[in-house]
């Protein structure tokens, strides 16, 4: 039960930086005028978030095996 609770903490600290940081891009948008920047800064940051879900996933389900071996004793 711990293990979702480590992933769920994890998603919703994510999602407070992402609400925080999700106002640069605007900003990188106002000086770059969607030029190399701004698209940097959309892969990147987008891209942040995609790797979290999926790694975090991967995680999650490998944390309830080690826990399911555990609780078995073995």
């Amino acid at each position: 039960m711990g293990r979702a609770f480590d992933y769920l903490i994890g998603l919703f600290v994510f999602g407070f930086f992402y609400w925080i940081l999700n106002g640069i891009l605007p900003e990188f948008s106002s000086v770059a005028v969607h030029d190399d920047v701004y698209t940097l800064a959309w892969y990147l940051w987008h891209g942040a978030i995609i790797i979290y879900l999926i790694f975090g996933a991967f995680w999650f389900f490998n944390a309830l095996k080690v826990w399911q071996i555990e609780k078995r004793g073995f």
